[in-house]
């Protein structure tokens, strides 16, 4: 298909959810009221000839066509050329408490939702016959109401205020304090209130459909009122508005259907009447017909007038409305007139609406916009209308089976696939990948909805050509093969998907669309006992699967971590097939299950699986009949032949589980069980002692001192224990040697094996082993230096690399999209181990991680270019202290110590003075954790720093103070600057240089009382304090701050010296 330029593909920023400033305004200045000395007489209904004339809009603008107007049936007086222009003034004083209803009886019975909208808006229809400006001021004051607004629209102020400061009273009337309005009130009094509201504006659109909707002062006026309350900065009157101006253009749609089905009816009648003979025409049926073609045309240019009003005054800008319910609103409506009148709304030009909003932020728009479109590809006609939408916005509907929103991605789901039935081209293998992996998801509604995808795609498309559904087959044969096919297919799947040991979560997928196949026991045990059934690389996932679909029928629960942490209630219909699906499980089962035992007993993984199946049955069936008993023994038999003949960890655990369900008392057969299994345990125990014999004797046949060994067995039983331990210990160094040698081998399996078995030792013979029992002190091993250099150089060898990204293996969980590098949840919790052990030790441990990062990057001569990474690794380290700032306070000031002496410590002869600065704007990040008088004193700290360190840069004192300890000056109290070099002499002698240095201004303001503001430039010069982002999200914003902060530190060093 060609394509063409469209308004698909120059969408508007959506971002830009502005409140006002319509691009409506001109129309609504137009049409606002004028102040007339005298009210004219009401004018007639007809002639409305020039109706369609009153659109603001131009044409090419305009998606909702209007009908040109049949050139005989226009009128040429003088009087109908200029059209008059909609007022709500009224033509002469009413009093609105004399007209019957009133707005606060309208807003009583919306409230109720109990009362008949038909009788109130009868009732409001007989006060607007008597009067139509007292009738419309009650209309306008129940919607005003309902808006939450304790506001009244007076007969005075209808009457000389036009409709810009009737709102603009309201709104100071408005209680801006309260964001509560009866849309959205939490209240039970209200909870049917947005349903009544949309049935009074449907019944009062339905009620004039035949003679007010065209006289051209109620609606006009309505939607002038509600167009202009739409553009309010309130969002109660915004959104009130935009629902009640949605429902009316609705009916408006409504109608029009009905006006354009009328027209075409009566023209073709016309056109039948007007091609006979001259003298076979009725010509006043035919000018009856021509009269009501003409009324037909102009009740459509009408309706086409009011509708084009509302899609450009009110739709076109709330759609991208801030409040995502308005938008919400808009997007249901449209979706409705997109249904119902398919030939003026139906095209690319109101379809763009839906595929913007398609990238909206809020779940509840998304989910409106997806909702929408699977009522419009349910439709066959509307598919060739949906041909360039469904090219420009199909990669963005398969993007959102992850929304974030589970519901939301349920409903792509199913969107798709109505995309893949109705459409000729439907989905392709790759974009169907998108949704195949969904059957894995922890949302059970989501998997479902991949689950019926899935069957679908394969199971009804390629094994049921020919329209043969697998639910409705009139053979039998054919129903079997269907089954053996979908089987095959879902075998297939699960081997191909790769997510192995989750069957159960593909079986509750399928359950709720394939459960007749999944329950198709006898095709699954004729693959399983047929040698040409299934390949040997199938027999383990059919067994797999039919476990896990024997476990569903059996239990009627979903997989762990489907439930939702909701408890599952069967109802009583669910509990009845349950118990059915028991019973055919046992009796099918119980003959067979021994025939599969014996035939894959010599396989771990599958008797291991085969051996649940008894759990699931319903026991008491053996004693039921004596034909039975023989399959009980054959079964027993069985289970005793696999414990016999497997060790294998889950193949013994299987067969306790078994023996132990089999021989409870509650089942009559327990007693045959109890025999089988104690001859069992006894043939055990006679081979177990036998083998004990033999190895005994083979010992005394080594042992040259058979009488020394007993006599020391007996009387010298702990001098043989500690030979032993140093035996055992002397064994476990030798052990490690051997592990440590393979830690360098080329073979893969060969070293990862020895790594994990040193972890495992050392782990087991530490000193938190043996701390509870005393006696075994001289277990304990120690790595030496050596081997801990190994096992380091093999965790950054082998283990912590960039590896290319592999699949994500397990259940998805598809609500999340972070995906971490390996690992990295092991350094967060040694991390938090580390804090918890010492928190002292751990953040000095974090600063040296960073002073080594600091002193690679001047190393390697790459100046300050990884110094913005380094800062974001700090930040990143900063916030893993928690907000608790009283119990990190001591970890951060020596964190801040440290770094401060690492910053200011000398540099070695021949190299480059005060290289280690630059490392207080890394130091910077830590400051917004830090408490008050914390940041006081280090601030205190930092500038004495600076004047020591200077000082001791430029003269050679003899004092006390030595750069070799400088560090343990800035560790000290700054009391002990009282000893020499005098305060008077150091005042003098220092320089200010250093503090105008731009780490050491970004750390002072780093220190300053936290504040929301950015960080500002230096007032010296202009020039920015440092060329990364603000290390800290809140500081105060004031024009002198480094110098306030300089002074307050001279001041408490004065104090100080």
């Amino acid at each position: 298909m060609v394509r063409r330029s469209s308004p698909l593909d120059s969408p508007e920023e959506l971002d830009d959810f502005s409140d006002s400033g319509s691009d409506y305004e001109a129309t609504l200045k137009a049409s606002k009221r004028r102040k007339r000395p005298v009210p004219g007489p009401l004018l007639p209904k007809r002639p409305r000839r020039n109706a369609a004339r009153r659109v603001t809009s131009s044409p090419s603008n305009n998606p909702i066509p209007t009908p040109p107007p049949d050139p005989s049936l226009q009128q040429q007086p003088s009087s109908q050329e200029t059209p008059r222009q909609v007022s709500l003034r009224p033509g002469r004083s009413v009093d609105e408490g004399k007209q019957g209803i009133s707005a606060k009886d309208i807003y009583d019975a919306i409230c109720s939702g109990k009362s008949a909208m038909v009788t109130v808006v009868d009732e409001w229809l007989d006060s607007y016959k008597q009067s139509r400006e007292a009738g419309l001021l009650v209309l306008i004051n129940f919607i005003v109401q309902s808006c939450g607004c304790k506001g009244v629209v007076t007969q005075e102020m209808f009457g000389s205020m036009e409709n810009a400061e009737i709102i603009s009273s309201l709104t100071k009337e408005f209680d801006e304090d309260s964001v509560n309005y009866p849309l959205c009130t939490p209240v039970p009094q209200l909870k049917h209130f947005k349903a009544s509201l949309c049935e009074f504006a449907r019944v009062l659109v339905r009620s004039c459909q035949n003679s007010l909707i065209y006289d051209e002062y109620l609606f006009p006026s309505l939607l002038s009122l509600l167009t202009g309350l739409s553009d309010s900065q309130v969002r109660a009157f915004r959104h009130t508005s935009t629902l009640l101006a949605m429902k009316l253009m609705t009916g408006f749609v409504d109608i029009v259907v009905v006006v354009s089905v009328q027209l075409q009816t009566t023209q073709r009648r016309y056109d039948v009447e007007n091609s006979k003979r001259e003298h076979d025409r009725a010509s006043d049926r035919l000018e009856e017909l021509q009269a009501t073609v003409s009324e037909c045309i102009e009740n459509k240019e009408e309706l086409s007038s009011m509708m084009n009003s509302i899609f450009r005054g009110v739709f076109v800008h709330r759609y991208r409305d801030r409040l995502p319910e308005i938008r919400a609103v808009c997007i249901e409506e449209l979706g409705i007139w997109l249904k119902t009148d398919p030939e003026d709304f139906l095209n690319d030009g109101c379809l763009k609406y839906l595929g913007w909003n398609l990238h909206d932020k809020q779940g509840p728009v998304r989910l409106q916009c997806v909702r929408t479109l699977q009522g419009l590809y349910q439709e066959k006609e509307f598919i060739g209308r949906l041909e360039l939408f469904t090219s420009r916005f199909k990669e963005r509907i398969l993007s959102m089976v992850l929304d974030k929103d589970p519901d939301v991605a349920v409903e792509v789901v199913n969107l798709c696939l109505l995309m893949q039935q109705k459409t000729e081209e439907g989905l392709a293998e790759d974009e169907c990948g998108h949704i195949y992996p969904l059957v894995y998801a922890s949302h059970r509604a989501l998997a479902s909805a991949a689950g019926v995808f899935l069957y679908n795609k394969y199971a009804h498309i390629e094994h049921c050509q020919c329209c043969l559904s697998l639910f409705r087959v009139d053979n039998q044969e054919d129903n079997k093969s269907n089954n053996a096919a979908f089987l095959q297919v879902v075998i297939s799947f699960y081997i191909q998907s790769e997510f192995h040991e989750h069957g159960a979560y593909l079986v509750d997928s399928l359950w709720g669309v394939a459960g007749s196949e999944l329950r198709d026991w006898e095709t699954m045990t004729a693959f399983l006992l047929q040698d040409a059934g299934l390949m040997y690389e199938e027999e383990g996932p059919l067994i797999e699967l039919m476990m896990c679909a024997i476990k569903q029928a059996a239990q009627a629960t979903p997989p762990v971590g489907r439930t939702q942490g909701k408890k599952v209630i069967l109802s009583m219909k669910d509990k009845k097939i349950q118990e059915q699906d028991r019973r055919r499980i046992t009796a099918h089962f119980i003959p067979l299950l021994p025939q599969l035992l014996a035939k894959y007993s010599a396989d771990a993984g599958k008797v291991s699986l085969l051996l649940k199946a008894p759990l699931y049955f319903e026991l008491e069936m053996y004693s039921s009949a004596q034909w039975l008993e023989k399959h009980l023994d054959l079964l027993l038999s069985q289970i005793c032949g696999i414990v016999e003949k497997h060790t294998e960890l889950t193949v013994l655990e299987a067969c306790a589980h078994l023996v132990t369900t089999l021989c409870s008392e509650s089942y009559t057969f327990s007693s045959r069980a109890h025999v089988a299994f104690s001859q069992l345990l006894d043939g055990l125990t006679e081979c177990f002692s036998s083998y004990l014999s033999d190895l005994l004797q083979v010992r005394e046949c080594v042992d040259d001192n058979l009488s020394l060994s007993l006599f020391l067995s007996l009387h010298h039983f702990p001098l043989l224990f500690q030979l032993e331990l140093m035996r055992l210990n002397k064994e476990v160094r030798s052990f490690c040697q051997v592990c440590q040698t393979c830690l360098s081998v080329n073979q893969t399996e060969i070293r990862d094996q020895a790594f994990e078995v040193l972890c495992d030792l050392l782990l087991l013979y530490s000193e938190s082993s043996v701390r509870s029992k005393p006696a075994l002190q001289a277990l304990v091993h120690l790595p030496s230096d050596s081997l801990r250099s190994e096992l380091a150089a093999f965790l950054l060898d082998y283990i912590f690399i960039d590896a290319e990204d592999t699949e994500l293996e397990g259940i998805l969980t598809l609500n999340e999209k972070n995906y971490f590098k390996d690992f990295g949840d092991i350094i967060k919790e040694t991390v938090s181990k580390s804090k918890l052990i010492d928190p002292i030790l751990s953040a000095e441990t974090v600063c040296l991680c960073l002073q080594q990062l600091f002193s690679e990057m001047l190393t390697d001569n790459r100046s300050r270019e990884d110094l913005p990474e380094i800062r974001d690794l700090a930040k990143r380290l900063a916030m893993s202290f928690g907000i608790n700032l009283h119990r990190v306070r001591k970890p951060l000031l020596a964190l801040h110590m440290n770094g401060i002496c690492f910053a200011f410590r000398d540099s070695p002869e021949g190299e480059e003075q005060h290289l280690n600065v630059d490392f207080l704007e890394i130091l910077s990040e830590f400051s917004f954790k830090l408490l008050q008088q914390d940041r006081t004193q280090l601030g205190l700290l930092c500038y004495y720093s600076i004047k020591l360190y200077e000082l001791l840069s430029s003269h050679t004192l003899n004092c006390q103070i030595k750069v070799q300890r400088f560090p343990w000056c800035l560790s000290s109290s700054p009391a002990i600057l009282s000893s020499p070099p005098r305060a008077d002499f150091l005042k003098s002698r220092c320089p200010s240089a250093a503090l105008s240095w731009p780490s050491v201004r970004l750390y002072q303001h780093s220190l300053v009382a936290r504040s929301t503001s950015k960080p500002r430039e230096q007032e010296e010069g202009g020039d920015v304090v440092s060329s990364y982002r603000s290390p800290v999200a809140k500081r105060k914003r004031t024009a002198a701050t480094g110098d306030t902060l300089t002074t307050q530190n001279t001041v408490l060093i004065d104090c100080a010296l």
